[in-house]
């Protein structure tokens, strides 16, 4: 019963791995960086679709994938007693963010897939990462991804008047989760 969280996690962390190894930006000064599609075997496509460098998570840590939506002007509050980061990739509308004690990164969706659309140009992660300040606000709109760590205090919301969806990954310290997640 314990074995196919372990697989999962297993699984995750190789697939983040591999993203990771792809986006890190110690290949800025490449050029012609051949396209992903000469490394894929034929009927397979992998399509980067947001990172977050330099995260710090705990070790060994429980993940969990989830869809969450955010009807408008609902969101809920960042708390320092919570240790579970996320790694959230909106979807569709606009989630506001706000985190107090640390400066955090957003990718820019529009910006990543502008660079992945010419794999032969010199790659420029600068363009695609922008920098928040701790306790300022941020946007993050469809196709936008950053790491929100946990144990912080801060809050996210929706403030468009439109649903917002948004696939996040969570990490918490091992058994963290079994504590947060109800049991059916």
């Amino acid at each position: 019963m314990r074995r196919f969280p372990v697989v999962l996690s297993v699984v995750v962390v190789m697939l983040l791995g591999i993203a990771a190894l792809r986006a890190y930006p110690h290949a800025l000064a490449q050029e012609a960086t051949p396209a992903a599609e000469e490394y894929m075997p034929e009927g397979l496509t992998f399509e980067p679709i947001g990172f977050a460098p330099g995260v710090m998570v705990p070790s060994p840590a429980d993940l969990l994938a989830a869809r969450v939506s955010f009807e408008p002007g609902t969101g809920f509050p960042l708390e320092p007693s919570d240790p579970e980061g996320a790694f959230v990739i909106v979807e569709s509308g606009a989630l506001t963010v706000r985190v107090e004690e640390v400066t955090w990164t957003i990718t820019r969706g529009a910006a990543l897939g502008a660079m992945m659309a010419t794999p032969e140009a010199e790659v420029d992660l600068s363009g695609a990462i922008e920098e928040v300040a701790m306790g300022e606000e941020a946007t993050l709109a469809a196709g936008d991804s950053a790491y929100i760590p946990g144990g912080v205090n801060g809050e996210v919301r929706n403030d468009g008047p439109e649903r917002a969806d948004a696939i996040v990954f969570l990490v918490s310290p091992p058994e963290g989760m079994s504590a947060a997640t109800p049991t059916p």
